[in-house]
Formats: C-alpha cells, sequence, structure tokens
C-alpha cells in the first residue's frame, strides 16, 4: 500500500514512518521545508517537502497514494493550533485524491469528558466527547474541531476511516516529567500519586496505527491506544529514576488537595477577576480533572479491532528514555 504520512518529522511521525516501512508499505513522508533533508528516515522512504498550512507542491504527491495516516498537529497558543491543526487538516482534505481508500486520524484522548466516568471508573469509546471545550485548553478545542472536520469529509467521500486517540505518547525525548506534577527545587511533587497515567509508548503506538491500515472495516472505527500497564504517577517516577532518568526527591500530594487549590483558585477568580482569570493547569479545576482524576483506561477495542500487541512492556518502554542511556 502507498501511504502518506503527514508530521512525519514529529515524535509520533517518525515512528510510525518507520513502522509502515517495517510492514512493507511504501512511505510517504511528509515534513516541513525547514525539517527536509535531514535524513532519518528508512531506506526506501520517500520525503515529501510541504506545510499543510498552505497548499502547494505537495498536493500533487497525494495522487496515487491509498492512505493517508494523519499526524500532523499543532502545539502552542491558540492561533498556533488553529494554523498548524484546523486550517492544516482543512488544506489536507481539500488535495486528497477521489480514489483514496482509507484515512488513519490520529486524535487524541483528550477529546473526551473526563468528568463523564464515575471516580476510579473507566474511560473508553463509549465515553461521550468535551461538549464545553471552552472549559479546556486549546489542544481540546481543535483536536475536536480537526475530528469533526475528518469525520465529516470521510462520510462526504465515501472513504474508509480508523480514528486512533492515543494517550500519553511516551519514550525517547519524551518522559512526561516523569510523573512529576510540579518541581520546586531538590523535590518532586506527584500529585494524584495513586492515580493511573495513561501512557502508551511511541513504538507501540506507531505500530497499531500501521495496524490500522489493514484491517476489514464495516464502517467508521474509532479506538484508544493506551499499554496494557497503566503505572501510577508514583510508581511510573520510582520506575524512571530507577532507569537512569534525573528525577527529585518525590513528595506525594492527594489528589483531595490538588482539587483543594483548583477550588480556591476559582474562587480568587470570582472574586477578584469576575471569574475570568486564565489559570494554569496545575490550578484550572477542568484541567487538573483531564490530568489526574483517578480512572481506568482499557484497551480491549484496539486488540480485539486492530488485532494489536504491544511489542514493549513498561519496563522495556522506560529503559528508552533518553536519560536511562548515559
Amino acid at each position: 500500500m502507498k501511504v502518506l504520512v503527514t508530521g512525519a518529522g514529529g515524535f509520533l511521525g517518525r515512528a510510525v514512518v518507520a513502522a509502515a516501512a517495517r510492514a512493507g508499505h511504501q512511505v510517504l513522508a511528509m515534513v516541513r521545508p525547514v525539517s527536509a533533508g535531514r535524513g532519518g528516515f528508512p531506506a526506501g522512504v520517500v520525503e515529501v517537502a510541504g506545510d499543510l498550512r498552505q497548499r502547494g507542491a505537495w498536493c500533487d504527491a497525494l495522487d496515487d497514494v491509498d492512505a493517508v495516516v494523519h499526524c500532523a498537529a499543532a502545539f502552542g497558543d491558540l492561533p498556533s493550533q488553529l494554523a498548524g491543526t484546523v486550517l492544516a487538516t482543512e488544506n489536507l482534505l481539500a488535495a486528497l485524491p477521489a480514489r483514496l481508500r482509507r484515512i488513519i486520524h490520529v486524535s487524541s484522548l483528550s477529546v473526551y469528558d473526563f468528568d463523564a466516568p464515575r471516580f476510579g471508573g473507566v474511560l473508553d469509546e463509549t465515553t461521550p466527547l468535551e461538549a464545553a471545550p471552552l472549559r479546556r485548553d486549546a489542544y481540546t478545542q481543535t483536536k475536536l474541531i480537526q475530528e469533526r472536520l475528518v469525520r465529516d469529509h470521510a462520510a462526504r467521500a465515501g472513504t474508509e476511516l480508523v480514528v486512533v486517540r492515543p494517550g500519553a505518547i511516551y519514550g525517547p525525548g519524551k518522559d512526561w516529567d516523569a510523573g512529576t506534577g510540579l518541581k520546586a527545587g531538590r523535590f518532586d511533587l506527584i500529585f494524584a500519586p495513586f492515580a493511573r497515567m495513561r501512557l502508551i509508548h511511541v513504538d507501540n503506538c506507531a505500530d497499531a496505527i500501521v495496524a490500522a491500515l489493514g484491517v476489514p472495516l464495516t464502517g467508521p472505527l474509532t479506538v484508544n491506544l493506551i499499554d496494557p500497564e497503566q503505572p501510577s504517577h508514583w510508581r511510573y517516577h520510582g520506575l524512571a529514576r530507577r532507569a537512569g532518568v534525573a528525577t527529585g526527591i518525590a513528595i506525594p500530594v492527594p489528589y483531595i488537595a490538588v482539587l483543594a487549590l483548583g477550588g480556591s483558585a476559582r474562587l480568587a477568580s470570582k472574586l477578584f477577576f469576575r471569574g475570568r482569570a486564565r489559570l494554569p493547569e496545575l490550578l484550572d479545576l477542568p484541567r487538573q480533572r483531564v490530568r489526574w482524576r483517578p480512572l481506568r483506561y482499557p484497551n480491549a477495542r484496539a486488540r480485539a479491532a486492530l488485532g494489536w500487541r504491544p511489542r514493549l512492556d513498561l519496563t522495556q518502554g522506560v529503559a528508552t528514555l533518553p536519560e536511562a542511556k548515559g
């Protein structure tokens, strides 16, 4: 299958390119012009330079592709994400050929309403999406718009669609601060120390995405991607430390104390700023619940629908973190 991977220069995109090449696909790796020519892709991968934020010569490369894996997304402030996630997706969809067989769209668990499951309950593919995105951050807002654009396009064009929603992707260069909520000098404050982290190693995530290219479909498919081992923040911090990741002295901060901070900040915002103060994640109740609320994250659908079996377990995954290589 001839596959175009957008965002191929990014953390996940590079892993997807490598996994797709190993699986025998003919891969086109789309990277921004500023990253073009840096190499690092497997032999046989064709690099396509282009900026999805504007139409250009890259559109011609899509003429004979069979599938697109859409990894590209932006981070930063809302204008940056609107351009790099929403506008970029609109341009990509407009350029897709009518003969395209399948889209694999990389969304995120962040699109869910984390208040919907009961405390300690299950967040899975049946959980409602966030109905009030303005209370969340720019990433959630733009990922919701992006996913809706892709779904609408696939329905109109009759293109097969798989939407994957990964958890917190970790691996070389990305360790999620070893589970730390806040660093204070020599100390690492571990918020909600016994809440589970929704981790997935970048290689496991890439394998699942490539598996989605070949599974038979009877309609649009949505799967969450999370590794089976979901360590607590406290355990992940300890594993990372033992693997050689630079960490501080761990100090547990109970979830109820985190919520108390958020409640106090919200009250202060109402009293002094008429509720308009933009609070950091640490103090913002809705985003606190997304990051630290104790929930469980099953991956049964991904295993059944994709035939996916994670290649790396948690210990092997932690060992790939950059500090562990010294």
